[in-house]
């Protein structure tokens, strides 16, 4: 996903995250991973989401995870609006896979093939 901060691109991908940040970030946090996934839904965790700028504005490389200082709701909004494109992004492409007809409950069916239907695209 993009996240714009101050005019500035970043890219960031939790999928990219490597073992090394992940435990900088256990040690920072004081908590697992996954719980620190759960800090940042929550919200009002500071640590939670200095870990997240450091991963964001810095790469989770140059400084060490304490020193991360930005601005919180800047971050926060950036993050939110990025996060909602990436929803609508991921929602538009949802609708254009096609869709199946529906199989029997117990997996039987009449022997033949069902047919795939794409959905249709408005017409202006």
């Amino acid at each position: 996903m993009q996240v714009t901060y101050e005019g500035t691109v970043y890219e960031f991908d939790m999928d990219e995250v490597t073992v090394k940040q992940a435990i900088k970030i256990e040690k920072h946090m004081g908590c697992t991973l996954d719980e620190w996934g759960k800090q940042l839904e929550k919200g009002g965790s500071m640590l939670a989401l200095q870990a997240l700028g450091w991963l964001i504005l810095f790469g989770g490389k140059t400084i060490p995870v304490e020193d991360a200082d930005f601005k919180i709701v800047r971050l926060g909004e950036s993050f939110a609006a990025a996060m909602a494109a990436e929803q609508e992004k991921e929602a538009a492409a949802g609708a254009a896979r096609p869709t199946l007809p529906p199989m029997p409950p117990n997996g039987s069916g009449d022997g033949s093939t069902p047919v795939l239907s794409l959905p249709s695209s408005p017409t202006a």
